[in-house]
């Protein structure tokens, strides 16, 4: 329930500035307004200005703008049907329609625009990590190499440098490349892998982090354990996972290893002697360990592992007896689960930490068709040191105004591609969110990100409260939208019985829809709404 102040913070706006549409253009059009009301149910403040009343209410999950004459029925005088809703033309009444789904495309355009004028975090074209035997490493690139040119051409952002690779159909590209203080120009062709033209970099740097399955193996016999990050071997720095092979794979005798390894609340530098079992070189089989690539990066609000007490940061080890030896085998182990309970053990700030996490069954798209899956919730990320950000900050209005519309524009059509999908039955209803859904995303972003990413969400609910409300459904602005172009190509007004029907069926829609967030938000989160009241107990 500490989601509530968030929620109203991140759903308010979107609801005043919706309404505000409306009330703007039917003042335009001198369409009479009776009431302006934010949320539903009894009034906690009412007050009359001029001939319309505005309301604030208890149940803030949405609001109304009440124009003289909505409904056909309606007994108006001949001055009073001038000044009703349904007394406007076709046009003015669509106009009326759309300006409140426009206005929550304008707030996010202008959020958007805002975030950028103060600096949107973007990451940088600096090199983290450097395959071997990629056409990076061939080609001369380096870790910590920063690329600021392709082909003659200016860049500095990651996803610049990414377009240029993807689309350069294996054609060598001329990289300008600044190594410390010297201007480099490097040849680099990429390689087709996994379906893409890849050069074998990554932006993070890839850390040396470790796991360590055998307990008998020469580096758990040195001390060595799972979730160590290795600083040093035989003196000489280790710069990520694939300097450390390098090295490794070159020494002989016995070996000197720093490690740094995670406490409660710190880290500690440890140096351990892993012994020579053998005159033959070094192998990551021979010293018994395993390169550890991911960590639960973030943890959906009102999911199996939200429920199960995961957080952030924390490495799978044990998925009930069966070990988890990699980002696919946790996968996996919990696609092969079924949805039955299991024991689930991870390191935590160096201490291994045990819970109970019961997958859920969710339905996704694959190519033209869909999959039953089981998840927890829980998202991976690629285990290494943040690659370098920047602020991007765009000075010119006008310059953040059209990223904002492009973002925007971005989100509208990803928007609109997840409703179709819905629809077909490519996405499971179980993967709607109502209020408590809303409210925990916005409690999360706005607790554990900050402000960057409460705004970004509200940017993205924005334009989701668009495309619903665009919706050919009555009672939405879809519908009213939809009834006025019909009586313009029919020359005359839906008839009141086709009208009934269609509000009668666009308010069962509507209630379906809702009833199923609902439900949603109830079975993620029943055990957090039963704490809650056993707390007011």
């Amino acid at each position: 329930m500490s989601y509530v102040g968030p929620f109203l913070l991140l759903l308010g706006p979107l609801v005043v500035i919706h309404e505000l549409g409306h009330f703007l253009v039917a003042k335009w059009f001198n369409v009479k307004v009776e009431t302006f009301s934010v949320g539903f149910g009894p009034a906690i403040f009412r007050r009359r200005v001029g001939e319309t009343e505005y309301v604030l209410s208890w149940l803030p999950l949405g609001g109304y703008v009440k124009m003289l004459g909505e409904g056909p029925e309606d007994d108006l005088t001949e001055e009073e049907r001038l000044r009703s809703f349904n007394g406007q033309s076709p046009l003015r009444r669509i106009a009326i329609a759309l300006a409140g789904p426009g206005m929550n495309m304008l707030l996010s355009v202008v959020v958007v625009a805002g975030l950028y004028m103060t600096g949107w975090p973007t990451p940088t074209s600096r090199i983290g990590s450097v395959a071997p035997d990629s056409a990076a490493a061939d080609g001369g690139l380096v870790a910590g190499d920063r690329v600021v040119s392709v082909d003659g051409d200016e860049i500095w952002r990651w996803a610049d440098l990414d377009t240029a690779v993807r689309e350069s159909d294996g054609a060598s590209l001329l990289l300008g490349v600044q190594r410390g203080d010297d201007r480099l120009e490097l040849n680099v062709a990429p390689r087709h892998a996994n379906g893409r033209f890849v050069l074998g970099i990554l932006h993070a740097r890839a850390t040396a982090l470790l796991g360590v399955p055998d307990p008998d193996s020469p580096a758990a016999a040195a001390g060595l354990s799972t979730g160590d990050t290795v600083l040093q071997l035989n003196g000489n720095a280790v710069i990520d996972w694939f300097d450390f092979v390098r090295q490794l794979e070159l020494a002989s005798g016995d070996l000197q290893v720093e490690v740094e390894r995670d406490l409660d609340e710190d880290t500690e530098i440890v140096r351990l002697r892993v012994a020579a079992q053998s005159p033959e070189a070094w192998t990551l089989a021979a010293l018994g360990t395993v390169r550890v690539d991911y960590r639960l990066r973030f943890i959906e609000p009102s999911s199996p592992a939200k429920r199960a007490g995961l957080l952030p940061g924390d490495l799978p080890l044990r998925f009930g007896s069966e070990p988890v030896t990699s980002a696919a085998s946790f996968i996996a182990s919990i696609q092969g689960s079924k949805g039955v309970a299991h024991q689930l053990t991870v390191l935590r700030r160096g201490r291994e930490v045990e819970v109970k996490v019961v997958p859920e069954q969710r339905t996704r798209p694959v190519g033209d068709g869909s999959e039953t899956v089981y998840v927890v919730g829980a998202h991976l990320s690629y285990a290494g040191s943040d690659g370098e950000i920047r602020d991007e900050v765009m000075w010119n209005p006008l310059t953040a105004l059209w990223a904002g519309t492009m973002r925007t524009a971005q989100v509208f059509a990803l928007t609109i591609d997840g409703l179709g999908k819905l629809v077909t039955g490519k996405i499971g209803a179980e993967n709607l969110a109502g209020p408590i859904g809303i409210g925990e995303i916005a409690g999360e972003s706005f607790s554990r990100e900050g402000w960057f990413s409460f705004l970004t969400i509200m940017y993205i609910i924005s334009v989701n409260l668009a495309i619903i409300n665009l919706l050919p459904i009555p009672v939405l602005d879809g519908g009213h939208i939809a009834f006025a172009i019909a009586e313009a190509a029919s020359g005359g007004p839906m008839g009141a019985r086709a009208r009934e029907i269609a509000q009668t069926v666009g308010i069962s829609l509507i209630l379906m829809l809702m009833g199923f967030a609902f439900w949603n938000d109830l079975s993620r989160s029943w055990s957090g709404i039963l704490d809650w009241f056993k707390g007011l107990v």
